[in-house]
């Protein structure tokens, strides 16, 4: 039996779970590639330092740059007009607090990609994807085939500009 990490490395086709489980459906996006790499080394990362105290420094070293930096860049006006942004330790804590969950596959699709969890999840995945620069437009959570998109207050995107090649949130 493989073990999460090696699910997530290894079931790349969109492997369905036996039982219950919903899909994470990002769309429309312009490098499903690489977003989907940067939320597996998140979810690794989590996974291998799950008992980290949330609060602890050592954790923007260990996420990947791109969703440490879109972070430290977020103001306080952002945090009240989005409701889907969190901090740091707020994204780790939702992880600690809600793990009914469990990454069973992945799969690219032409403008996005789909991670099927086995469990409950919540929408717990929604800030750290989002964050990793994707519009709230593009997350999509699909449950007993049914697509649900994502509904909150204004995008941080939607009036501040990620550019994924140097990092700024301007």
């Amino acid at each position: 039996m493989l073990s999460e990490k090696e699910q997530i490395l290894n079931h790349n086709q969109g492997e369905i779970p036996i039982g219950e489980y919903d899909i994470l459906r990002i769309k429309d996006i312009p490098n499903p590639e690489q977003e989907l790499n940067t939320f597996k080394q998140t979810v690794i990362a989590f996974l291998e330092h799950r008992d980290l105290n949330k609060k602890d420094p050592k954790w923007r070293q260990i996420l990947p740059k791109a969703l440490v930096k879109f972070t430290e860049q977020l103001k306080e006006e952002d945090f009240h007009k989005d409701d889907i942004i969190y901090n740091i330790p707020g994204i780790i804590n939702k992880l600690q607090e809600v793990k009914d969950w469990e990454w069973y596959s992945s799969r690219l699709t032409p403008n996005g990609f789909d991670v099927y969890m086995k469990g409950m999840f919540r929408g717990i995945f929604l800030p750290m994807i989002h964050q990793q620069g994707i519009p709230h437009t593009s997350l999509f959570i699909i449950r007993d085939g049914k697509e649900y998109p994502t509904y909150a207050l204004t995008d941080v995107l939607t009036y501040r500009k990620w550019n994924p090649v140097t990092l700024e949130l301007k």
